[in-house]
């Protein structure tokens, strides 16, 4: 077996409302982001207990999430002390078939019964039917389960089986090559007994917010344990969170924006909204003629600046910065008026649309239309130049990678920061690689137009740690001043 299967392993979000399967559905962008995976494992105490009166409505979200992020994904869950009676966990929870052939491995699940107390008890049944399992090929087995098993946890709560000796002389005996749990909040690493790999979980839903990949190739196991919060590496700052106000918003109140990076421990955010989309009507926005047509933005007529400044502007302090997104217009001018330019921390830069038509061109004459308008916008003074590539993704056209040390040639002529962001978007590792060796600062960017994206930067800090080579790379990221 050469093959690499990755498993994504999440336990106890304990769901009591909408947070809880935001932060489900983070784990699983996240991880889409940095590299994917081949399958989900859920395990346990799903939602926050059992008495919950919109149990049912949350297990149906959480499939929702799952299904829209990763959809065609085998979801593998088991049920843990603090989930609902089975008549109130419908499909999640799926009794069979407990054995899941994936990837050239064999996942056991096992729904173990609890007793008053909390204690849990693997059945005689489910002991046998292990060992029954292994006598039917040599395919590797991961078992799933939501309590621990090993290394043992000295504690008044029973935190693992009560048979627990049982459980492991049977997972001896079947030749498991690993078993996955979660329910003990801290995690424990891989441990290994008598052939045997055990791991236990860190949960998602305390501060740290974790998650594990699982990496299986053959009979080697890697476990990297990843966290969403990102308080305990260098300061982080999202330059680019929208607003309601903008057109793209789905659901992305500000004052909920500037709590999620709190929560995840950034050092601060800008709320960055799209300079013409305030100026201009939607669908005139939408059809770039604000490009085309200066007069659309330049009018007063739709002007919802002032809308903007009430909304942002009595929220701003060290923590909460205020930006604008600025495009480039046919006649050479970025769309910005000269009194918000005033107003503004930070401006950023982008190029949406060009002002030719961009159908009759060859893909060399759409490069050096694209670096002609660059280098207009950057020599017209912008903090930040958003998505820097962006917009071959969208046009479908290839991304001209013989530019990639220009531009990063003119973003240090201009002292203007390079952003990092996957919205919509592949950022371009060599491109990035060719900013920093020439001293470009690099701004992080959600760019969300969702609240669930709101300051989950851990995608755009992995690829720059990445590329640097070393995890502390303060120094290399732009920081408003």
């Amino acid at each position: 077996m050469t093959s690499e299967f990755r498993l994504l392993v999440i336990t106890d979000t304990h769901c009591c409302s909408q947070l809880g399967c935001e932060f489900l559905r983070r784990a699983i962008d996240d991880a889409q982001l940095r590299g994917g995976f081949d399958g989900i494992a859920l395990l346990g105490d799903t939602v926050a207990g059992p008495d919950l009166p919109d149990a049912e409505a949350l297990y149906r979200e959480i499939l929702e999430q799952v299904d829209s992020a990763a959809p065609g994904v085998p979801l593998l869950a088991v049920p843990g002390n603090h989930d609902a009676e089975p008549q109130r966990r419908p499909e999640i929870f799926a009794p069979e078939p407990s054995v899941y052939e994936l990837g050239g491995y064999r996942f056991c699940k096992f729904v173990d019964p609890y007793q008053e107390g909390d204690f849990c008890t693997r059945s005689r049944e489910d002991l046998q039917k292990l060992l029954e399992l292994a006598g039917r090929d040599d395919s590797p087995i991961i078992t799933l389960q939501h309590n621990p098993i090993f290394p043992e946890i000295e504690a008044e709560y029973p935190y693992m089986h009560s048979n627990r000796s049982e459980v492991m002389a049977s997972y001896r005996e079947a030749g498991v090559l690993l078993s996955i749990s979660g329910h003990y909040h801290p995690g424990q690493p891989l441990a290994s007994w008598q052939g045997v790999q055990f791991l236990t979980v860190p949960v998602l839903r305390e501060p740290l917010f974790q998650y594990a990949l699982v990496s299986l190739r053959g009979r080697q196991v890697e476990v990297e344990i990843r966290k969403l919060s990102l308080a305990d590496g260098p300061a982080i700052f999202d330059c680019h969170v929208h607003t309601e106000l903008a057109y793209c918003a789905q659901n992305i109140p500000v004052r909920t924006s500037i709590e999620r990076c709190r929560t995840l421990g950034l050092a601060g955010l800008c709320l960055t909204e799209h300079g013409p989309q305030l100026y201009c009507e939607k669908g005139d926005f939408w059809a770039g003629r604000h490009i085309s047509e200066p007069s659309i933005w330049r009018s007063e007529e739709h002007n919802r600046m002032p809308e903007f400044r009430r909304l942002v502007g009595p929220l701003r302090d060290d923590f909460v910065r205020v930006g604008l997104e600025v495009e480039l217009d046919c006649e050479g001018f970025l769309t910005l008026h000269d009194g918000d330019r005033e107003f503004a921390d930070l401006i950023v830069g982008t190029i949406h649309w060009l002002a030719v038509d961009i159908t009759t061109m060859s893909d060399s004459q759409l490069a050096g239309e694209f670096m002609r308008t660059n280098e207009a916008i950057l020599e017209a003074g912008v903090d930040v130049l958003a998505h820097p590539w962006r917009f071959f993704k969208r046009s479908n056209r290839p991304v001209p990678r013989e530019c990639y040390l220009r531009l990063a040639e003119m973003l240090a002529a201009t002292n203007t920061a390079a952003e990092i962001n996957f919205h919509g978007n592949d950022p371009a590792p060599e491109f990035f690689a060719a900013c920093i060796e020439r001293g470009v600062k690099i701004a992080l960017g959600s760019d969300t137009p969702q609240q669930r994206e709101a300051g989950a930067l851990g995608a755009q800090l992995a690829m720059l740690q990445s590329i640097a080579g070393r995890g502390d790379v303060g120094d290399l990221l732009f920081y408003p001043d």
